[in-house]
């Protein structure tokens, strides 16, 4: 949906010139909600991923002594 809204935005120059408010236009409200929606993404992502990190990345953080990992085959089934 972003994308399709970004196309028509760019393809009809009237359109984003449009003012919304004062000096801000519809084209720049449009890439202001752009870049919130970044943040906002990446941001999310980072919590997300440092939750659910590897035990082994894990335990180098932590004061916890490390996991014995030595007899845990990988996901195609060897051990290296």
């Amino acid at each position: 949906m972003p994308f399709a809204v970004g196309i028509t935005l760019s393809c009809f120059t009237d359109v984003p010139a449009v003012q919304v408010y004062g000096k801000l236009t519809l084209g720049l409200m449009w890439g202001v909600l752009q870049c919130a929606l970044f943040i906002a993404t990446a941001w999310l992502y980072e919590i997300r991923s440092s939750r659910s990190t590897d035990p082994l990345e894990q335990a180098l953080t932590s004061d916890a002594p490390p996991t014995d990992v030595s007899d845990v085959a990988s996901a195609n089934g060897s051990r290296w």
